[in-house]
This record gives C-alpha cells, sequence and structure tokens, in this order.
C-alpha cells in the first residue's frame, strides 16, 4: 500500500494578465482581407514547477518558482484565390520561470509557430480542389528525468510537417450518376484523398531515456505519426 503525503502549505498559483488585439479588414486585388494580431504578457508567481516525461507530467508540491509568459499572434486571412479562403500566421511566444536565482525555459515554451494555409482549384473545373498546410514549430525544451529542473534546458527538434488535400464535389445539376437511384436524394458528395506529413518527416513527441553501464544518459527519440493516407466521402441530404 503507498501512502502519499500532501503538502498543506501549498499556496494557489497567480497571474497577471495583460492582452490587447486588433482587427484590420482590408481589399487587395478586389478581394477582402483580414488581419489579426494579439499580444500578451503573464506574470505568475508561487509557480508549482514541473517535468514532462513521455506522456507523464510530474510537480514538484511546492511554489518555487516566479515566471512569465510573453507572446504576439498574428494571422492574415483571405482570398489568395478567388473563391476559397487561405490564411498565414505567426506566433512568438517566450516564457520562462526562476527557481532558486536560475532562470529556465518553462516546459511550454515554443519560441516561434508559422503556418500557412492554401486553397485552390482547377480554373477549368472548381468541383476540384486542392488544399496545402505547412507547419514550423520550434521544439519545447526537455532534460533527463529524475535530476535538477535546471537541466531542462535541451530542446527538441523543430517540428515540420506538410499535409496536402485533394476532393471533388458531386451535385445533380452537374452530375448525371447524382439524379439516379438513391442518390437523387442526395444535395452534394464530396470525395476526399489527404495526405497527411507529405514528406514524411520523423517528427520527435518525446524522449525515452537509458543510462549505460557508465551511468552515461542517452535520449532515445519518440516519434510521431509518419506518411499517413485518408479517403473520406461526405454526403448533404
Amino acid at each position: 500500500m503507498t501512502t502519499v503525503q500532501l503538502n498543506r502549505h501549498i499556496k494557489a498559483q497567480k497571474t497577471l494578465q495583460a492582452i490587447g488585439g486588433m482587427d484590420y479588414h482590408f481589399v487587395w486585388v478586389d478581394r477582402p482581407f483580414k488581419f489579426t494580431a494579439e499580444a500578451y504578457y503573464k506574470a505568475m508567481s508561487n509557480l508549482i514547477p514541473y517535468t514532462v516525461d513521455n506522456v507523464r507530467i510530474r510537480y514538484m508540491g511546492r511554489n518555487l518558482a516566479d515566471g512569465y509568459t510573453a507572446g504576439l499572434d498574428m494571422k492574415l486571412f483571405g482570398e489568395f484565390v478567388q473563391g476559397t479562403d487561405s490564411w498565414i500566421s505567426l506566433s512568438l511566444m517566450r516564457s520562462k520561470e526562476t527557481i532558486n536565482g536560475v532562470t529556465i525555459p518553462r516546459p511550454n515554451e515554443q519560441r516561434y509557430n508559422v503556418s500557412v494555409f492554401f486553397q485552390d482549384y482547377f480554373p477549368s473545373d472548381p468541383r476540384f480542389t486542392m488544399s496545402l498546410k505547412l507547419i514550423w514549430a520550434d521544439g519545447l525544451p526537455f532534460g533527463p528525468p529524475d535530476s535538477d529542473k535546471s537541466l531542462a534546458t535541451l530542446r527538441m527538434a523543430p517540428y515540420r510537417r506538410i499535409d496536402l488535400g485533394l476532393s471533388r464535389v458531386f451535385s445533380p445539376e452537374n452530375d448525371a450518376f447524382m439524379r439516379r437511384s438513391f442518390l437523387r436524394h442526395t444535395k452534394q458528395l464530396w470525395l476526399g484523398f489527404d495526405c497527411f506529413n507529405l514528406l514524411n518527416t520523423l517528427n520527435v513527441n518525446s524522449y525515452y531515456w537509458i543510462t549505460d553501464f557508465s551511468n552515461t544518459q542517452w535520449a532515445v527519440p519518440n516519434y510521431l505519426t509518419s506518411r499517413l493516407f485518408n479517403l473520406r466521402l461526405t454526403a448533404e441530404f
């Protein structure tokens, strides 16, 4: 039987936040666009530091740290191709905590994240559409398990991913087979094909630590899902 002794002197974690944002609508080459931006700052005190080991989160159980998080999120929406919605986003963040006079990155500090979503269609037949999504993001901090928190200053490799999607819309007005048998009750059909992680990039999810005979620790990466194909059919009645 395991007995756990709780720390009855823990104080509530505190945060003071300041957030400001803006939206800007404009027209470029006769197409509507929207730019949004949001800046934030969070001053934190009485923090209970924690570590992440694969899918396990371990809290230290005491108010040991103070810290802050500051960042900027920007996003541009618009019809880069007429009649389709696309967007570009950029996020910047800095998140630190100070424990016993030592300042280190917080486990959630992702210093940058760039995402692009683009849609297009065949000019000769708009029923065929294509979507492309790109993500490039900073890796999260990590360090050896069961060690001093100040050692968690290593960085995972950047997260990189490209997704490609193709789809075709079928309707009774444009496709004769939709007016036959049970399909005549269907307003539209969407047939789609997706390729996730198109370039088969090996993105790190976490690390498994092993110790050799000389008591040296080695970080072995656990990878996220590699290339994945998906076929989907959606009906509207």
